[in-house]
């Protein structure tokens, strides 16, 4: 008995590819929204954790702006900055352990601080990172996702 036959799959075909290749040379700040949305989109969900009106997209939007400012630190955007970076995904990871137990989405003080450094180093990244360098960082993030390299938050047990 022979294999079944794959479904033939062509591959994408960029109708512009000079205007493709220009705007991965744009800074992502540059681009008209893309970078203001997604700073926003983070300071907004930033300002309702801090509030106590955080909810799990909130958490996740923190939680992928960490590891996106991350990425780009290992592409050499703020390398020098990896051992802040940590000290950030700590702070979120155990705000929400605290949240899914059961408790609210709050940080304690110093986490605050860890969190908000980061986000700010973050702002400083979208405004310096060309839109090209930002994609091979999604790309790397996926690549963890996929790899299971990334810790699974979990309720404390009481």
């Amino acid at each position: 008995m022979s294999k079944p036959r794959k479904k033939y799959k062509p591959k994408g075909v960029r109708m512009d590819a000079l205007t493709w290749v220009i705007s991965g040379f744009k800074k992502v700040a540059e681009v008209p929204d893309a970078g203001t949305k997604l700073m926003l989109k983070n300071h907004v969900s930033f300002d309702e954790i801090r509030e106590g009106r955080g909810t799990t997209e909130h958490v996740d939007n923190l939680i992928s702006c960490v590891n996106m400012a991350e990425a780009l630190a290992l592409r050499q955007l703020g390398r020098d900055w990896l051992p802040e970076i940590g000290e950030a995904q700590d702070a979120i990871f155990a705000m929400a352990q605290r949240g899914v137990s059961g408790k609210s989405f709050l940080f304690t003080g110093e986490e605050l601080k860890a969190v908000q450094t980061i986000l700010e180093l973050h702002d400083e990244q979208l405004r310096n990172c060309p839109v090209r360098t930002l994609e091979l960082a999604l790309d790397d993030i996926a690549k963890e996702f996929k790899g299971n390299k990334m810790r699974k938050i979990e309720p404390l047990l009481a």
